[in-house]
């Protein structure tokens, strides 16, 4: 009987029989190999074929031991922990809907090999995850890809959820940005981006976006951007700006009251440690300042207010007032 293909794959078929079946706790004989081959590829081949293979991968890097009680592929492309480390980003993310999770996350766990795909059957359920269907969502992350590393334009129309909780056009124009980078933070993708008439950036979430188009036009350079002369520093913007509000960061200086010294953990988990000072007064007190979006501790300082106290800036310190009285109002 004629093999399904041709002979000339047989070191790539050889290769792809390892990666399935086979580690350090799984080893495959040369007659193991052979038979797989005819098996899965209905390609026949004798030992000295398969040895031949096996020696010009390890000649081109692949690490395949060879012991008394078999051969296996000792190192692969990823471990087994950032596979799955791989698996869950894409399971946490609510943008992926439970298709294309589900392809995705068999070509990720393929890479592993059978042993490894047996130990995530517990995760294969995708039922009750939640799940959004945006259909575009790969898409359009691809075609700002392609805009920023070309430094072009984009123009899209930019939506939002309505009571029928369907996604509706803020706007009957279309809005044109320079596109800078994109930012995985909070579970959303954010397109880093200025508008033309704004000196400023802005974040736009790309499952928010339809209808995007590379235009011709370049880009303004970001260099051009007050705040943002030296360029864009991903890291310093993520912890600075924690929930992708647009705003300017600033030194803010806090307190920690009511017995609240776990908080500070929490603290340092949202913003970051190298971004914050600490300090233990004569009183005892812990206070420390941090560089961040005003917006950002506001949002924050609500959920923690009990344990925290803003020192400066004043303005903040005034529209936290301004939000605690108006809060108390709807509980009277």
């Amino acid at each position: 009987m004629e093999s399904f293909e041709p002979k000339k794959l047989l070191i790539l078929r050889i290769l792809e029989i390892l990666t399935e079946y086979t580690n350090e706790n799984n080893k495959l004989r040369q007659a193991d190999i052979i038979n797989l081959l005819k098996l899965n590829y209905n390609i026949e081949c004798e030992r000295k074929a398969v040895a031949r293979n096996i020696d010009f991968l390890q000649l081109a890097g692949y690490e395949i031991v060879k012991e008394i009680d078999g051969i296996y592929l000792a190192e692969r492309k990823f471990t087994y922990g950032e596979l799955r480390l791989l698996i869950d980003s894409v399971l946490s993310n609510h943008h992926v809907s439970k298709r294309y999770t589900k392809d995705l996350v068999a070509k990720i766990a393929k890479d592993g090999g059978k042993f490894f795909m047996h130990s995530i059957k517990h995760i294969a359920n995708l039922d009750a995850w939640a799940k959004e269907d945006c259909k575009i969502y790969f898409l359009n992350i691809e075609t700002v890809t392609e805009a920023i590393a070309n430094k072009n334009k984009i123009s899209f129309t930019y939506n939002a959820y309505g009571i029928d909780k369907k996604l509706h056009p803020r706007s009957n124009n279309k809005s044109v940005v320079s596109p800078y980078q994109l930012l995985l933070k909070n579970g959303n993708y954010y397109l880093i981006c200025n508008y033309d008439k704004y000196d400023n950036v802005a974040f736009v979430r790309i499952d928010r976006m339809t209808d995007i188009d590379i235009i011709s036009e370049p880009i303004k350079p970001i260099t051009k951007i007050k705040g943002y002369e030296t360029g864009l520093d991903l890291g310093k913007l993520s912890c600075r700006l924690p929930y992708m509000f647009e705003d300017t960061p600033k030194r803010i200086q806090l307190v920690i009251k009511n017995g609240g010294s776990n908080i500070i953990d929490e603290f340092i988990e949202q913003f970051g440690a190298d971004n914050i000072t600490l300090e233990l007064d004569k009183s005892g007190e812990q206070k420390f300042s941090v560089m961040a979006s005003p917006k950002a501790i506001r949002f924050w300082i609500l959920q923690h207010g009990k344990y925290l106290k803003i020192l400066s800036p004043q303005s903040l310190v005034e529209t936290i007032k301004e939000d605690i009285a108006e809060m108390a109002k709807l509980y009277e």
